[in-house]
């Protein structure tokens, strides 16, 4: 940790305060935790950020040893940049209503930043989002850059637990923060696509941390989209293909679960219709594949007595096959929407392209049937021709 107390007074360590003035305030043994008020002692060697630690290894409820020296020197740096901007703002601020120790408290705000180096997983995340919005303090999680790696031009992974943190922008669309402390510099994922549980199609863009001049750049909006949306869809074309051709060695829950459902119908989980697996508006609140739910929907659609259908009937059975774990959802913290609106997102994508009909805000009714292809080259053709529409 980077804040202590000294005879009741704050002291941290991104000031001037030299190894010897430290070691002599350990000396009077004033150096207490501000949240357990155990002895700590303060840590000033060479080879790691200079930090305090607990005296004992007494559990403490609002700290907790064994931060990297990478997590310790970007709340350091985060911290400077903050001060840069002036943000008046407290490292390490223990909020003891909901027993939470953000990184980082813009106090006037009430805003408070996380700088995330280890995997949180999404049930922990909501908790500490949840706790925060109890008080009405606002929240943002930015994450250490060594989570993400550019694969190739708009193509990123990251890691999985990262993208429940994820906000909209001004247009509707993802977007994640990042920070390397080593570089001083904020890397900026938006219009995030997923493609895959940790693969994501995305616009990434670098700056150093002098050019942010205040924290609204961190849900900063960029305008220059109609050339990346090229590039996104060349990057969905290419998943839609490794779909097709890896389907049949997939033994995921959901691709088994297909696979038996389309095999039964005479039908194979590679052949899927191409206007299934589509990245329609917040399909990413399912986990698993849109070609694979995207596909389902299709079946159930086509396998009913009448032509006409709610999408109760359609919810039900989704919701069966995520209390079964088929198929896997994702939490969204700060989203309002849900699966739900996967779904129905879905249905008006059918409705655009005349497979459907709208007759009443949950009723549709099926006016054709999709066309599955014969062979895999007829359904690579048709990826490309439905593409090309799109």
């Amino acid at each position: 940790m980077l804040v202590a107390l000294f005879n009741d007074q704050y002291v941290d360590m991104v000031g001037e305060i030299t190894k010897e003035e430290w070691y002599l305030k350990n000396k009077s043994g004033k150096l207490r935790c501000p949240v357990c008020q155990n002895k700590v002692i303060p840590k000033c060697g060479t080879k790691k950020t200079w930090h305090f630690a607990h005296h004992s290894f007494e559990e403490c409820e609002g700290f907790h040893e064994g931060e990297t020296d990478y997590h310790l020197l970007g709340k350091k740096g985060l911290y400077k940049w903050l001060t840069h901007v002036n943000e008046k703002t407290l490292l390490e601020y223990y909020i003891r209503d909901i027993k939470q120790r953000p990184d980082l408290f813009l106090q006037e705000n009430q805003h408070v930043i996380e700088f995330q180096c280890a995997t949180v997983t999404p049930e922990d995340l909501r908790k500490r989002i949840s706790g925060y919005q109890s008080l009405n303090i606002a929240s943002d999680w930015i994450f250490g850059m060594k989570r993400i790696k550019q694969k190739g031009p708009d193509l990123y992974y990251i890691q999985s637990s990262d993208l429940s943190a994820a906000k909209k922008d001004s247009n509707g669309q993802l977007y994640l923060n990042y920070y390397c402390p080593l570089k001083e510099q904020f890397f900026r994922l938006r219009n995030i696509i997923p493609l895959s549980q940790k693969k994501v199609a995305a616009h990434g863009y670098a700056f150093s941390k002098k050019k942010c001049c205040d924290v609204l750049w961190l849900s900063r909006t960029f305008l220059n989209l109609k050339t990346h949306n090229v590039n996104h869809n060349v990057l969905w074309k290419k998943q839609k293909y490794t779909w097709r051709t890896t389907a049949f060695k997939n033994t995921s829950p959901a691709v088994m679960y297909m696979k038996k459902v389309l095999y039964f119908n005479h039908h194979s989980l590679t052949l899927f219709p191409s206007v299934a697996g589509i990245s329609t508006d917040d399909f990413y609140h399912i986990e698993t594949s849109p070609y694979l739910w995207q596909t389902y929907m299709l079946f159930l659609i086509e396998k009913l007595p009448t032509s006409l259908f709610s999408t109760n009937f359609i919810e039900q059975e989704f919701q069966r096959l995520i209390q079964k774990r088929v198929l896997q959802i994702r939490d969204f913290p700060y989203l309002k929407e849900s699966w739900r609106d996967a779904v129905e997102n879905y249905l008006s994508f059918l409705v655009n392209h005349h497979l459907l009909e709208k007759v009443s805000e949950k009723t549709y009714r099926r006016i054709q049937y999709v066309h599955y292809p014969k062979t895999l080259d007829e359904a690579f053709k048709l990826d490309e021709i439905f593409s090309e529409k799109s």
